[in-house]
C-alpha cells in the first residue's frame, strides 16, 4: 500500500473512524486533529484574512504553520465536494512528515491537478483521496459493482466525493490495467468557445499496469454522440474503440465507458485493454467483507 494511503487509514484508525457509516464524517476528523494542533477556518476570497489575502482567490486551501500547530484555510466559495477534498488535501500536508516546513503561503495549494509534477502535491492528493475514500473499503465496494463510470458515479455519491476524484481513485486501486481519460468537446478559436464534433484529451490518469500513454490534446476522431450512446449501452460495438482513435499505435483493442460530466462539453471515460467489458478490476480473494 502506498505510504500516503497507509497514513490516511492509520489516521482514521486512531480517530476511531475507519469503519463508521459513510461518508467519512468530516467534523469528526477535524475534531480529532484539533487535539493535534490543526484548526480549520473557512474564508471568503473577497474578504480573506491577512495571512492569505494575496493568494486567496487563486487557491482552494492554504496551510499556515504556527510553530508546531497550523491553521488550515479553505475557500468556502468552492462546491462542497471540492471543499471536502481540499480539507483532506491540507490535512495530508499537515500529517505527512516530509511536507513539514514547505512554504504554502508562497506556493499555495490547488488540489486535484492530476498533471502537476510537484511530488508533494501529488502525494497530498492521494492522501486526500484515501482519507475521503479509505482504500480498504473502497476496494470492497468496487468489487461489488461492475466495471464502468456508472459505478464510479455511485461510489462518488456514497463517499461524498467528486466523480473526478472517485474516478482517479478507482483506477489507482484497480488491479487490472485501466485509465481514466478526461475528454473535452469544445476548442477555443479567436477567444470564443466553438463547438467541435470531436473530442480532445485533456489528461489521463492510469495505474501502473496500464501500458499506454494517451497524449494531452489528442483529437479523438470519434463523434461525441457515439461515445455518449456508448455510455448508454446503445453503441453497436459495445464500447470497443480502436487504439488509433486515442492516438495509439497498437493492435490491442480497447474498451471505453463514458459519462457526461458536470462541465459543459466534458466527457469522462474509463479505458481498459480488451474487446469486452471486464467482469471485475479487483481481486476479491483477500478483500475485507
Amino acid at each position: 500500500m502506498l505510504e500516503e494511503f497507509a497514513a490516511a487509514e492509520n489516521l482514521l484508525g486512531k480517530a476511531g473512524l475507519l469503519d463508521v457509516k459513510l461518508p467519512v464524517p468530516l467534523d469528526a476528523v477535524i475534531e480529532y486533529l484539533s487535539k493535534e494542533g490543526l484548526e480549520l477556518r473557512y474564508y471568503n476570497p473577497k474578504e480573506a484574512p491577512g495571512p492569505i489575502k494575496s493568494i486567496a482567490s487563486s487557491v482552494d486551501e492554504v496551510l499556515v504553520y504556527q510553530g508546531k500547530d497550523a491553521l488550515l484555510f479553505v475557500n468556502e466559495s468552492k462546491p462542497l465536494t471540492r471543499q471536502r477534498f481540499s480539507i483532506f488535501h491540507g490535512i495530508g500536508h499537515f500529517i505527512l512528515p516530509e511536507h513539514r516546513g514547505l512554504n504554502y503561503l508562497k506556493r499555495g495549494c490547488t488540489p486535484l491537478q492530476p498533471t502537476t509534477q510537484k511530488p508533494y502535491e501529488r502525494q497530498a492528493d492521494r492522501f486526500a483521496a484515501a482519507l475521503n475514500m479509505p482504500p480498504s473499503r473502497f476496494r470492497h465496494h468496487m468489487a461489488l459493482l461492475p466495471f464502468g463510470m456508472q459505478t464510479v458515479e455511485k461510489l462518488a455519491e456514497r463517499y461524498s466525493a467528486s466523480i473526478e476524484s472517485a474516478a482517479i481513485h478507482y483506477v489507482t486501486l484497480a488491479k487490472a490495467p485501466c485509465a481514466m481519460v478526461w475528454l473535452e468537446r469544445d476548442y477555443e478559436e479567436h477567444g470564443f468557445r466553438v463547438p467541435d464534433p470531436h473530442l480532445k484529451v485533456r489528461y489521463q490518469v492510469s495505474n501502473d499496469s496500464f501500458p499506454f500513454r494517451i497524449k494531452k490534446g489528442t483529437d479523438v476522431p470519434v463523434e461525441s454522440e457515439l461515445l455518449w450512446r456508448c455510455s448508454q449501452e446503445e453503441y453497436l460495438t459495445a464500447g470497443e474503440i480502436k487504439p488509433e482513435h486515442l492516438g495509439l499505435e497498437t493492435g490491442t483493442n480497447l474498451w471505453i465507458d463514458c459519462l457526461p460530466y458536470d462541465h459543459i462539453g466534458t466527457v469522462m471515460a474509463l479505458v481498459y485493454p480488451g474487446n469486452k467489458e471486464p467482469l471485475s478490476v479487483i481481486d476479491t480473494s483477500h478483500q475485507r467483507v
